[in-house]
């Protein structure tokens, strides 16, 4: 099985016509991916939108089931929704996770809804996210056209944030060959961290940290007075914390995972190169080729926690504070 699942959101007759904008596209795409997964035994996983009772999308009206041009076959798994998220209540959740899904390709209706939700919630859950073109789509609100919203949410609000938003063929390639990461460069590795990569690492560690934590600990001496880019590569070297560091290095490292004996004790990705992959990819390899078994993390960071999740770790009932804090963190085990 995969790490990759295709998901195919609510393309239900009611909603599903000409109305959409890139009608023809949007079609000929989602059913060049949906034949490609079938034949390469990617997992499809549909979702179906219920408004409720005596609304015309619900459940038993005609319009409810999904449209003939990209219906399940039998033994797919269609998952109903009553809110944008697919993720709320479902079941999905759970599922992804019982098959060790990484990654989603995230397709249909409706752009600023459920697609927005899907990809976001999906995210925040710790799912590596990939939105092809002209894979989604939506009609004209009172704010703006349905092309305008379709290029605001792919080219602007989810690219590079939250997902990767790739082209069809790089989509398709993912699909048909079954890989397991999307190509975010031509080659990458991950490798021992050395002396000559600090400067980076610790830009990397100084402005993920001020990111995650400033608002969590509310201290700006700290944020901005003790956490400087200078004294952080000092104390790394000083400490041999380098040692045991592994970096995400494409041309340009993007991201850094730190392994004592069985311990993850840190792992971040530059702000710019988040929602790529990059953080997976590392600990994954952290699982593959090291004892790790357990980490913590703020209990309050609950992406982090959702994200480790996602990577079969669990939390435990062990917590206690950060020192020099109020703050708790939690111990989270494999």
């Amino acid at each position: 099985m995969s790490g990759t699942v295709l998901l195919v959101v609510d393309v239900q007759k009611l909603i599903t016509n000409d109305r959409l904008c890139f009608f023809d596209r949007f079609k000929e795409n989602l059913r060049g991916l949906i034949a490609g997964a079938r034949k390469s035994g990617t997992e499809i996983v549909f979702i179906r939108h219920d408004d409720g009772e005596g609304q015309p999308l619900s459940m038993g009206n005609d319009g409810y089931d999904i449209h003939e041009d990209f219906a399940p076959e039998a033994g797919e798994k269609v998952f109903d929704k009553s809110v944008n998220s697919p993720f709320r209540d479902t079941g999905l959740t759970e599922y992804l996770r019982s098959k060790g899904v990484r990654r989603l390709i995230v397709t249909g209706l409706q752009t600023e809804y459920c697609i927005d939700a899907a990809v976001k919630c999906g995210f925040e859950h710790g799912f590596e996210m990939i939105v092809p073109e002209y894979c989604n789509s939506t009609a004209d609100n009172e704010y703006m056209t349905a092309e305008q919203t379709y290029r605001y949410y792919n080219e602007f609000i989810w690219k590079n944030r939250y997902a990767h938003c790739c082209g069809i063929a790089e989509a398709i390639d993912i699909i048909q060959n079954n890989k397991d990461k999307p190509k975010f460069s031509e080659t990458h590795i991950i490798r021992r961290a050395a002396k000559e990569d600090i400067s980076r690492i610790a830009e990397i560690l100084v402005f993920a940290k001020r990111m995650k934590y400033r608002s969590v600990f509310n201290d700006d001496v700290y944020s901005f007075c003790e956490l400087q880019v200078l004294s952080v590569a000092e104390k790394y070297i000083e400490n041999g914390f380098l040692n045991n560091m592994f970096l995400y290095d494409d041309g340009i490292i993007k991201g850094l995972i730190r392994i004592e004996k069985e311990e993850i004790v840190e792992l971040y990705v530059d702000h710019f190169f988040q929602g790529q992959g990059v953080g997976s990819e590392l600990i994954e390899y952290a699982k593959e080729n090291y004892p790790v078994s357990f980490l913590w993390t703020i209990e309050k960071n609950t992406a982090a926690i959702r994200f480790y999740e996602a990577h079969g770790f669990h939390l435990t009932d062990i917590k206690k504070f950060e020192e020099g804090t109020t703050e708790y963190i939690v111990k989270m085990k494999r």
